[in-house]
């Protein structure tokens, strides 16, 4: 099996470690990475510009297509305003403006050669590994079934909401990360905030309130009795683990960790 890897722009500066445990248990589930010359989603640029977030996506999917290969993720924030454009662009109509952005589109597309036929999928690490490889397949693979340990899933919002955007699980009771925790050895426990924001998308804007939301996260994870929070999110996981939140890690005692780290360590 053959994918385009889209990383998104912060893994490969922040989070050098999900971009090699991503690659190594794609490696040993034999799926082949093809990195190609993407630009930034255009999450980023939504609220500014829609045209510019919208061209983005476009742009990407179409140079996936040029070379007919689905996307794969492990961003969410990335999954989602994929997904998202993908159906906005589908979605635009026989109305003078729809034809005016399309044509506008593509005519920025053919400076490049590209053109995009709206069959690029894409597709995100978790609901990718559950669905296209099957838990009993990954099983099979398992050589070092991890000691018992308890996790907590971090979802992240951008892959589980809007549902009729991304179709990732259930918004409400998602259940495809905690079955895959639970094939390595370690053990998915409830806890009362994994399909709540970690915080990071309002950082910049709003610093207090995002160390609020982490704080009460980190919290709830505690009363858990948790030894981990997992994530599957490029976001998440730099809110729980920058150097500037370590002390309120160390505070509450709970490790934050890459669920890509945990499925390479057991296959």
């Amino acid at each position: 099996m053959k994918l385009a890897y889209f990383p998104g722009c912060k893994i490969n500066f922040y989070l050098k470690e999900y971009d090699l445990s991503f690659k190594s248990i794609m490696k040993k589930l034999s799926v082949e990475l093809v990195e190609l010359p993407f630009n930034c989603c255009g999450y980023p640029a939504r609220d500014n510009d829609f045209e510019i977030s919208l061209f983005s996506s476009i742009r990407n999917l179409a140079i996936a297509g040029q070379y007919n290969l689905d996307i794969i993720t492990p961003c969410k924030c990335c999954y989602g305003q994929l997904q998202y454009a993908s159906l906005q662009w589908k979605q635009l109509g026989d109305k003078t403006e729809d034809k005016n952005l399309k044509q506008k589109f593509n005519g920025l597309l053919a400076r490049e050669n590209l053109f995009w036929d709206g069959n690029t999928k894409i597709k995100h690490l978790l609901s990718f590994l559950y669905n296209a490889i099957g838990i009993s397949q990954i099983q099979k693979r398992i050589k070092n079934r991890l000691p018992e340990k308890r996790v907590v899933t971090q979802y992240g919002c951008h892959a589980l909401r809007p549902f009729s955007v991304t179709g990732f699980d259930n918004p409400h009771v998602p259940q495809i990360f905690e079955e895959l925790i639970n094939i390595t050895g370690y053990k998915s426990v409830e806890w009362s905030k994994s399909t709540e924001c970690c915080g990071n998308p309002i950082l910049k804007r709003n610093r207090n309130l995002s160390l609020k939301i982490l704080d009460s996260k980190l919290s709830a994870a505690i009363e858990a009795k948790a030894d981990y929070i997992c994530t599957a999110c490029t976001h998440c996981q730099i809110q729980y683990s920058e150097l500037e939140f370590q002390k309120e890690c160390t505070k509450h005692n709970i490790t934050p960790i890459l669920f890509t780290q945990i499925l390479d360590a057991a296959l």
